[in-house]
């Protein structure tokens, strides 16, 4: 032991620390180098998926963590402000508490052997050291909702500003799980966050108060010897757990694979139900849970193997070099302090010494151990990036996805024409909708009409008509701003102005009431003037006026996607339709499941009180409610023509 310690001085220390240093910087330099000769190269799609999973602790981890940081704490005077002052006394109150412990045990001690100890003021102590532990879990657990809280409302302001959650969903595929990561990644990315301030803080905390505790006890050398000891392992246990962050990026994916798969059974039983789908989709879960296994086996091995390596270099091994520093002045003879002590004394002292430098071992292990914690942060801090960045582009515009090649339209025989996102011009106008010189395709880059152009305005409804997959609903999401215009000018009414009504209406959680006025508030139904009996007049207009005499009271809250048949929730989206009254509403099949004269009555209604409409419907019975028809083929052309006694009616 002896033989060991005496090396253990300041200035063997810190050659060996700025040894190792050197040789970490020329590594990275090194592997640089080998990457900037490389990047040349083209990247495949499995290398962009690689570099797009890259998440270490790096330069571009603490950029992104310090943009999310001023999110949940926006000024420095505000509720997580104070809560992070609050973690940090409590933190400084603990660590005093251990020293407090650590220079009074030895006398504890001493006083129970000899049969001479109060024990009373050793009892009230710890209370107060239960109260300011509790205190401390208290902070971080308020100070994680908080952070919970001011993160989720900023990325639910940005997902449902606009259309942001339909173009995320349908418009852009650069993530597949939303509402994953707006719900589980956010809490475990605020959690982490907390756990780390607090890992971090108190060894920090330690290492400073324990540090000028030691100097003056034992001299720099062995502060200085552990510091070296910490660089060491800090250096090595870092490059260890680099893989950390992209295998915790990759188990969110399949967590929320795993997630959606479960919802869509959930959401279309009925559908999987009439197939006897139940084997189909048992597979396919079973299939995707495997996946998910798979890797959190591997997952569960790699943090085996490195939490072995992290006790033995981060607690056992820093133990040791502890014992073999606090050891040095006392196995040295020629110390001042075996002159001026007695035997009793230099246990004392020696218990202190050890006691402490064992804290600050321990504390200095712990900063170790917090990079695995940061490396698994780093994978959050990515995903939530990734989200936020996703988001900023939809609401500007722009957004990313797979289109299809103009190799591979050649090779279908489809006609090479160039398609830009956004480059077409929307003109709002009231009492108008006109398509001029406007290419009808899907976000895919599918041109489903090469030019379309016609003139509609208020008080002329159009029947639209055609086979499945020829441009209909391609058609109604231009026209409600939900895809991209690709060229020509639309000129159309503000989005408030049309009203889309589809076959499968939604039904929104709440009231009676929510369901004809959605997706006013009441409040904004008062603002309006409009009474409850205008709106049972509304339902009376559709034949619902049951349902109001059924449920006695418009406050009702029931389930009402269930509680309601398929031709009364027909029914109550029109009744809707007659509460907001649009100066254009599309009407998607949406009475399909309603008698043909209840439908009549509807569609004169329509007339009557001004609502013009656009019609997608297979019945001959419509026909006579509008003026125009427009005839999609499926193979790129159109006719825009007038219903007259010669027109050939289609439909059944």
């Amino acid at each position: 032991m002896a033989a060991v310690s005496k090396y253990l001085t300041a200035k063997n220390s810190s050659i060996a620390g700025g040894v190792l240093l050197a040789l970490c910087i020329l590594t990275q330099r090194r592997r640089r180098g080998g990457k900037s000769r490389g990047s040349e190269l083209v990247l495949s799609n499995e290398d962009k998926a690689a570099k797009k999973d890259r998440a270490a602790v790096d330069y571009v981890f603490f950029l992104r963590i310090s943009k999310i940081l001023r999110i949940m704490v926006p000024r420095w005077f505000c509720k997580e402000t104070g809560y992070l002052l609050f973690i940090a006394a409590m933190l400084v109150t603990r660590t005093y508490c251990d020293v407090w412990m650590i220079q009074n045990g030895t006398m504890i001690e001493s006083g129970i052997i000899s049969r001479d100890c109060n024990l009373v003021c050793f009892v009230t102590v710890h209370f107060q050291f239960a109260l300011v532990n509790n205190l401390l879990k208290l902070g971080l657990n308020e100070l994680k909702l908080k952070f919970r809280e001011r993160l989720t409302k900023h990325l639910y302001d940005e997902y449902l500003k606009g259309y942001t959650y339909y173009k995320m969903g349908n418009l852009d595929n650069r993530i597949a799980n939303a509402d994953q990561l707006l719900t589980q990644d956010v809490e475990k990315f605020c959690n982490s966050v907390v756990d780390l301030y607090s890992n971090l803080s108190k060894p920090l905390l330690d290492i400073g108060l324990y540090i000028f505790k030691l100097t003056s006890s034992i001299g720099a050398q062995g502060p200085s010897s552990m510091m070296a000891y910490l660089l060491i392992s800090g250096l090595f246990l870092t490059r260890l757990r680099k893989p950390i962050g992209k295998m915790t990026v990759i188990e969110q994916r399949y967590e929320g694979e795993y997630r959606y798969v479960n919802s869509r059974l959930i959401t279309n039983s009925e559908e999987i139900a009439f197939y006897n789908g139940n084997m189909r989709e048992k597979q396919t879960i079973h299939s995707t849970f495997k996946k998910l296994v798979d890797h959190l086996h591997k997952f569960i091995f790699f943090r085996f193997s490195m939490g072995f390596v992290d006790s033995m270099i981060a607690k056992y091994m820093a133990t040791v070099v502890g014992y073999l520093v606090v050891s040095r002045p006392f196995l040295n003879l020629s110390d001042p302090r075996h002159m001026n002590s007695t035997q009793a004394e230099l246990m004392e002292d020696y218990y202190q010494s050890g006691r402490m430098l064992l804290s600050l071992a321990q504390a200095l292990g712990r900063i170790v151990l917090a990079g695995r914690d940061m490396t698994r942060l780093s994978g959050f801090t990515m995903r939530i990036t990734e989200l936020r960045k996703v988001l900023k582009d939809l609401n500007s515009g722009k957004y990313e996805r797979t289109m299809v090649s103009h190799q591979d339209k050649e090779s279908l025989g489809v006609e090479r024409i160039t398609l830009v996102p956004g480059s077409g011009q929307i003109i709002n106008v009231d009492h108008i909708i006109k398509f001029e010189h406007t290419p009808l395709a899907t976000p895919n880059g599918d041109v489903l009409i090469k030019d379309l152009t016609f003139e509609v305005r208020s008080g002329t409804n159009v029947l639209v008509c055609g086979p499945n997959g020829c441009g209909k609903s391609s058609l109604f999401r231009v026209l409600g701003e939900l895809w991209p215009l690709f060229g020509g000018q639309l000129t159309k009414p503000e989005r408030g102005k049309l009203f889309y009504v589809p076959q499968r209406p939604y039904m929104t959680i709440g009231t009676l009431r929510d369901q004809v006025i959605y997706p006013d508030t009441y409040e904004e139904q008062k603002r309006k003037g409009i009474s409850d009996q205008v709106l049972k007049e509304y339902l009376g207009n559709v034949q619902l006026g049951h349902i109001l005499d059924r449920e006695g009271t418009w406050d009702t809250v029931q389930d009402w996607m269930d509680v309601l048949s398929g031709g009364e929730k027909q029914r109550m989206a029109m009744a809707r339709l007659f509460y907001h009254k649009p100066q254009f509403a599309i009407l998607d099949e949406c009475t399909s499941a309603v008698s043909v004269d209840v439908e009549d009555f509807i569609y004169s209604h329509c007339r009557t009180v001004g609502i013009s409409l656009f019609t997608v419907s297979h019945r001959k019975s419509l026909w006579k409610h509008h003026e125009y028809y427009l005839h999609m083929d499926g193979r790129g052309n159109y006719d825009f023509k007038p219903i007259t006694e010669e027109t050939i009616e289609f439909g059944s």
